[in-house]
């Protein structure tokens, strides 16, 4: 269960382990998006948290014996700091540094807190390392994939553990799962990461629904090109104009002889006294 935190504009809701120490929001670089993440540091346990934010117009949201209006719900998620310092070293990708140096971001200065959640083994899976104590690394790609082969497969057993299953079929194959999962964590990976690991886990995430659509016809710049489209009033030739068809009632009323009858405007007109 996690522990719910309150304060003037939000509320938190962390794991439990986090209530037993102090911790700090950071703005970190996002994996994926190339954006701003926000982030729970836990100062005790040394643990990072992705804060997912709820925000509505109207809500109220009931904590203890509180009930809480015009406030953001912010839940924390256990987040693998490899995750956060994958990017900066895809960054560095041909040389040796220590990873103190390769964190350094002027945008998202917290970055630099990321060296003290990990260890020379944690990063030996995502990078070579050198005995140092600096922890100088280099990126290796063939480690990394091995690494998020592995987060794959702990996603699939906790879908099968909590009978989880996407788009609510029960008949999902192996294959299915794992190309689920691998969604999920391709949402923590770069783009070209995440093609490699399809191709070595061999499964295809589907293409983006916004690429499948066809593309819209371009409008006309401007009123002119309009109408220099249409034809001109009057350009068509008067011998190539089609006649109406008529149906065979019109047809037939057309045919009968009208030599002698009145015409029905004349039923209306006003009577003179």
């Amino acid at each position: 269960m996690g522990t719910t935190y309150e304060s003037s504009s939000a509320v938190f809701i962390l794991p439990d382990d986090c209530s037993k120490s102090e911790g700090q929001i950071l703005k970190l670089l996002h994996p994926k998006e190339n954006q701003t993440c926000i982030a729970y540091f836990c100062t005790g346990t040394k643990s990072l948290n992705e804060l997912l934010s709820v925000k509505e117009k109207y809500v109220s949201w009931f904590v203890d014996d509180n009930v809480l209006g015009d406030t953001r719900l912010n839940v924390g998620t256990p987040l693998d700091p490899l995750f956060m310092i994958i990017p900066y070293l895809l960054r560095n990708i041909d040389k040796y540094s220590p990873l103190a140096q390769i964190l350094v971001d002027e945008k998202y200065p917290s970055a630099i807190v990321l060296e003290d959640l990990v260890s020379e083994s944690d990063l030996s899976c995502v990078a070579d390392v050198k005995p140092s104590l600096d922890k100088i690394i280099k990126f290796n790609k063939a480690k990394t994939l091995d690494w998020l082969s592995e987060k794959v497969e702990k996603v699939v057993a906790a879908m099968k553990r909590c009978s989880v299953s996407p788009g609510f079929n029960s008949t999902l194959s192996d294959a299915d799962y794992t190309k689920y999962a691998c969604g999920i964590v391709s949402d923590y990976i770069s783009s070209s990461l995440s093609v490699d690991l399809q191709e070595k886990l061999g499964v295809k995430l589907s293409v983006d629904c916004d690429e499948e659509k066809p593309a819209k016809k371009p409008k006309l710049s401007n009123k002119a090109d309009h109408d220099a489209c249409k034809p001109a009033k009057g350009s068509m030739p008067k011998g190539k104009e089609k006649a109406p068809k008529l149906t065979k009632g019109q047809k037939q009323l057309a045919s009968v002889n009208t030599k002698g009858m009145k015409s029905m405007s004349s039923f209306f007109k006003k009577v003179e006294k």
